[in-house]
């Protein structure tokens, strides 16, 4: 059971501290009383009250002796001060001297109790903070050893982290390298197959042999399809790989974006028939780039709109100059981009996890590579959806490279001369 909160009152007035002490009483409180300053003092200092309630003038001394010898012994204990005296000048005094609230006489009963309640709840909200503060004093000691454990393990781990990184980096190389080789051996041995196959389909054979013909030449266009898509993934992997070490490698001269958009238009056209790719340009916008790596962020932009628009319809890539640099926009009318995976498209082996995304073919590197090609270009990247339907990717390109190094740009301008 909880102890009885104490509180002593003191008043030079016999039938004040009655009246006080039967009222708090009736609240719960163990309430010790005297008419002297003497022995208040002497009480405050024998005993800790959890609240002292003192009159501001003492036949025998002055409340405020009372409240200092409070001070002196328990600091932690509350203190309230009883005036006859409503003044402004009494209550600044009580305050000054270190009591919590005071009391103009005669109070009324409720404003009594609910100061007295404040009080005490700020006594036992007091020793509640200090005893956490001293149970956090004593974890201190042994929670800075954790932290110090914790730190080294970490530190390990981070150190296994990194070699595991550079391993994994170094597999990616060397597998996409490997891969490399046999799918190349492979396409060069389906072209020569289908060339015989189609110079065989050619002459006089019977009917059911330029059948099992057909039926062979379609199956070998079928495997060099998906030997190209193959081909394609493994280069993505080596740009990856690339990227990461840091062996990206870049060329740069003349580079007019309306022109090349007009190729990949045009070129990126021939892969669909369902969707009308057209280009908006008003003038030429020349820029200083790696043309070979910015045809790629282009490619990987249609291609992501063809992917992502199942449906078909137009896809628009829009060249125009933006502040410093050009803006190539390219814009789709597909399943669009939920507001939340804006940013996160652009990570590496990023795949929403919406159904309808899911279903597209990919293993999400296009849009990665490309990010990291337009950074080093000191551009950005940036995507805008209307949520349901549609999206525009956005490159912003400046006329100078801001990676460039001053030989590159120096030699980019000799060209142009």
């Amino acid at each position: 059971m909880r102890e009885q909160p104490k509180v002593l009152v003191v008043d030079d007035e016999e039938s004040v501290v009655v009246t006080i002490k039967a009222i708090l009483q009736l609240d719960g409180y163990n309430v010790a009383t005297t008419t002297s300053g003497a022995q208040a003092r002497a009480m405050v200092r024998d005993t800790e009250y959890d609240l002292v309630l003192t009159d501001l003038r003492l036949e025998d001394g002055d409340g405020l002796d009372v409240l200092k010898a409070v001070r002196e012994s328990y600091p932690e204990t509350v203190t309230i001060m009883l005036t006859g005296y409503a003044s402004l000048e009494s209550a600044i005094q009580a305050l000054r001297a270190g009591a919590y609230d005071y009391l103009v006489k005669p109070s009324e009963v409720e404003e009594l109790r609910s100061t007295v309640a404040r009080g005490i709840e700020r006594r036992r909200l007091g020793q509640e903070l200090r005893q956490r503060v001293a149970e956090l004093a004593d974890l201190n000691a042994s929670l800075q050893q954790r932290i110090d454990d914790a730190t080294a393990e970490l530190k390990e781990r981070y150190e296994q982290l990194k070699e595991l990184d550079r391993m994994k980096s170094q597999f990616l190389s060397i597998a996409s390298h490997e891969l490399k080789t046999p799918i190349t051996a492979m396409s060069g041995f389906l072209q020569v197959a289908l060339r015989r196959v189609g110079r065989l389909s050619e002459g006089e054979v019977a009917a059911p042999v330029a059948e099992g013909l057909r039926g062979i030449t379609e199956q070998l266009e079928v495997v060099y399809r998906q030997t190209g898509k193959l081909a394609r993934l493994v280069d993505e992997l080596l740009d990856v790989s690339r990227i990461q070490t840091g062996r990206i490698e870049f060329r740069y001269g003349d580079v007019d974006l309306s022109e090349l958009a007009h190729e990949v238009a045009t070129r990126m056209q021939l892969t669909t028939t369902a969707h009308e790719i057209s280009v908006r340009r008003d003038s030429e916008n020349v820029v200083t780039a790696d043309r070979d790596h910015l045809e790629q962020v282009l490619n990987n932009l249609v291609t992501n709109a063809i992917k992502y628009s199942p449906s078909g319809g137009a896809i628009t890539i829009d060249v125009r100059p933006d502040d410093g640099g050009v803006r190539l926009s390219v814009t789709d009318q597909g399943i669009g981009i939920p507001a939340e995976e804006l940013e996160s498209i652009f990570g590496l082996f990023y795949r929403s996890p919406d159904r309808a995304a899911r279903d597209a073919a990919g293993m999400g590197l296009g849009l990665y590579i490309s990010k990291e090609i337009v950074v080093r270009h000191g551009g950005r990247i940036w995507a805008e959806s209307g949520g349901a339907k549609g999206s525009t990717l956005n490159v912003v390109i400046p006329r100078v490279p801001i990676g460039a190094t001053k030989p590159d740009v120096a030699q980019a301008s000799a060209a142009r001369r």
